[in-house]
């Protein structure tokens, strides 16, 4: 296998209060084209801002008007960002359509359309040109060519060139979440093992965990989506969605790690010792039974929930504890799903950046980005407005904390700088900052997809229809609906969609990346 095939290396993780936001924005709604032209490398200086169009979701109530990082953010890179934002619930909708009428700005975040990045409509832009191919530019900017983590570009490249810088998300983000208080309450001691998890699970359910006299709580909490599932699946020697044997991708869920790791959740699910509704339960119930204390385990694929989860509970119950495992012993060691290293990309039209000069300007802005104060910038907002520093540490008031929370909500859709670059660093709660090393240290047992820099027309095309059979055989089979042989019927019914065809694909794409 190629070298880039390897585990990724770290991606830090900045405090809590700024890593786990991913919202909204500022900026008006217009097009334009760059004012002045760009040499390669560092930019010439500019006459005036160079004006740049962009388009991005936000995730607010309202999209923010005049955000003070934003503004600074222009003033600090002699440019003028007029975005567009689009509510997350509407931009997959907005995408595709702008993506079919070639109507798109200068800047576009990709997300996910039919479950990939590189959907159908992409992968046709790409193929026809309609992209500007940016991985030879990259050597010519300073931060751009060293900062940027080299993994991370090329699952984010398609089919080995890069037309995308990424927006960066931790790696190693995932683990369980648990009440300490009631594990203490318990006489019990952190699981190391599944078989360990297992006894933890049935006790938070069965023996009276919080201490009231009433048979009230679920040992795991779980939602819809199966995100738990996978998470589980790893920790049993499951692929992280796809894994290569005998020199070939072949999907995970066929595998007997994966049918170990239902069986279980079927277990649990059997002895009541989880909530009976998890496949409906969205993502928000899950939490409020956590932070309700009807519920003492969550598998999470985003620890740096905890502090956020224990303030929470504290609030009504002072004594309540939440504490984070990520190392679970397994059949194949320790091992954690890894994320993609990013949480969409963008993408530069040539439609609407017209020459190579406005591609090196725009690429200019990203540049900068990593430069100490702008990173600074975008990490903590504004010093005086949003924060300010005791013993050389970013610390807030009560105001501070709540405006930095609102004005930083859109930053992380139009940063390329992760969470390690900022040379300010922030006073955390001891659970945050064990979170923080955590995930650190888990980037050694992380486990990468080694199929997400390639494509499948067939996979993109019928990715829903893939899916479905999938998450429907899981959910039958954890309700009892389907056995053994019936989950391998439904292996073979996945093949026949489309399943198959779309592996012999992948794996001639895997064979040239692999010469």
């Amino acid at each position: 296998m190629k070298a880039w095939i390897k585990i990724l290396p770290v991606i830090g993780v900045a405090a809590m209060s700024a890593g786990v936001l991913a919202g909204c924005g500022d900026g008006e709604a217009e097009t334009s084209t760059p004012s002045t032209a760009a040499s390669a490398g560092a930019s010439a200086p500019a006459k005036g801002p160079v004006t740049i169009s962009m388009m991005m979701p936000f995730y607010s109530t309202e999209a923010p008007k005049n955000n003070p990082i934003i503004r600074k953010l222009e003033e600090m890179t002699n440019t003028k960002l007029n975005i567009t934002w689009v509510p997350d619930a509407a931009y997959k909708d907005k995408l595709s359509v702008s993506l079919a009428s070639g109507d798109l700005p200068q800047v576009t975040v990709i997300s996910h359309l039919d479950g990939v990045i590189y959907a159908p409509a992409v992968v046709s832009g790409v193929q026809s040109g309609a992209f500007w191919e940016i991985g030879p530019m990259l050597k010519d900017f300073p931060n751009l060519s060293t900062k940027l983590n080299k993994d991370v570009l090329r699952n984010a490249s398609h089919n080995g060139k890069n037309y995308a810088l990424y927006r960066p998300r931790v790696l190693a983000r995932g683990g369980i979440i648990f009440r300490k208080d009631w594990l203490d309450n318990l006489g019990m001691k952190e699981p190391k093992t599944l078989d360990e998890l297992y006894e933890v699970i049935k006790a938070f359910t069965l023996n009276d965990p919080d201490k009231n006299g009433k048979n009230d709580t679920y040992g795991l909490v779980s939602r819809k989506g199966f995100a738990d599932l996978h998470m589980l699946a790893g920790f049993f020697g499951a692929g992280n969605d796809y894994e290569e044997r005998n020199g070939k991708l072949v999907p995970s869920f066929i595998s007997d790690e994966h049918l170990n790791a239902l069986k279980f959740f079927k277990k649990l699910y059997d002895e009541k010792l989880v909530n009976a509704d998890f496949a409906v339960t969205e993502g928000s119930q899950s939490k409020a039974l956590l932070e309700g204390g009807k519920a003492g385990v969550m598998i999470s694929t985003a620890l740096d929930d905890a502090p956020l989860n224990d303030a929470a509970i504290k609030k009504t119950n002072p004594k309540a504890a939440f504490d984070v495992i990520s190392r679970i012993q397994g059949p194949k060691g320790e091992r954690i799903m890894a994320s993609p290293g990013y949480n969409g990309i963008f993408m530069f039209p040539k439609s609407s950046v017209k020459t190579e000069s406005q591609m090196r300007e725009i690429l200019g802005l990203f540049d900068k980005m990593f430069e100490k104060d702008i990173a600074n910038l975008l990490a903590w907002g504004i010093e005086g407005t949003h924060y300010h520093l005791e013993d050389g540490l970013v610390t807030g008031t009560e105001q501070e904390l709540a405006l930095r929370t609102a004005d930083r909500m859109p930053i992380p859709q139009l940063s390329v700088v992760s969470d390690e670059i900022p040379t300010l660093k922030a006073k955390e709660t001891p659970l945050a900052g064990k979170v923080k090393q955590m995930f650190a240290d888990n980037i050694s047992i992380a486990v990468s997809n080694p199929a997400l820099s390639i494509q499948s027309q067939t996979m993109t095309e019928k990715s829903g229809e893939l899916d479905k059979i999938k998450n429907d055989a899981r959910l039958k089979y954890i309700l009892g609906e389907i056995d053994d042989a019936g989950w391998k019927k439904e292996i073979d019914k996945w093949m026949k969609a489309g399943g198959e065809k779309g592996m012999e694909e992948l794996n001639a794409e895997y064979a040239k990346l692999n010469k």
